[in-house]
């Protein structure tokens, strides 16, 4: 998948899109871009259907791939019972030692990848779609401009009306999953 990544790195340049934020913002008026994606972890990214085997959902790793070739930081929006720790790295370490349990796939999910941005819901209350993950998201995400993937169009709206641009994943006649151009191009551009 290297090629990939290369290949979007290439057109992106064509494009234009990858000149510095500060040139870009100077040369074209537009204030520098920068863009957290989140993501819904099960069958947004992982195939849950199949208890106890988990594997990418389809195009899945690609396009985390493509994110990461570009420079765009991911981070996870998840529900996870409130149950699973006391704090979001314990709900974290826990969730990724469930997913890595039902693991299937060759290589291992890239938890390194989303860094310390995986959010769980600290009660019953902030599950999504309640606003509160979502927010939670646009906090840590500063001022960049945070995007939101998920299977679910209840999580979506949610998003959206936090402040976030939701994505439905997995539309027939649709890109599966966001087009990465869009994360790279100011909104007023």
């Amino acid at each position: 998948m290297r090629v990939v990544g290369r290949l979007v790195l290439v057109l992106c340049a064509v494009g234009g899109l990858l000149v510095p934020a500060g040139q870009a913002a100077a040369s074209s008026g537009h204030r520098p871009v920068c863009s957290v994606v989140w993501f819904d972890l099960g069958n947004t990214l992982v195939d849950t259907s199949v208890p106890k085997q988990m594997s990418y959902m389809r195009g899945a790793l690609e396009h985390l791939r493509l994110l990461r070739a570009v420079g765009v930081p991911v981070g996870l929006i998840t529900n996870v019972p409130p149950e699973w720790g006391a704090t979001d790295a314990e709900r974290a370490a826990a969730t990724k030692a469930y997913v890595d349990a039902a693991w299937v796939e060759a290589e291992p999910f890239p938890w390194g990848w989303f860094g310390d941005r995986v959010l769980t819901p600290r009660s019953t209350a902030e599950s999504k779609p309640s606003p509160a993950l979502f927010e939670r998201g646009r906090e840590l995400a500063g001022p960049c401009r945070s995007f939101y993937e998920g299977e679910t169009p209840a999580e979506i709206a949610a998003a959206d009306q936090s402040g976030m641009t939701g994505y439905l994943t997995g539309v027939p006649d649709r890109p599966a999953y966001l087009p990465v151009w869009r994360v790279l191009v100011p909104f007023d551009a």
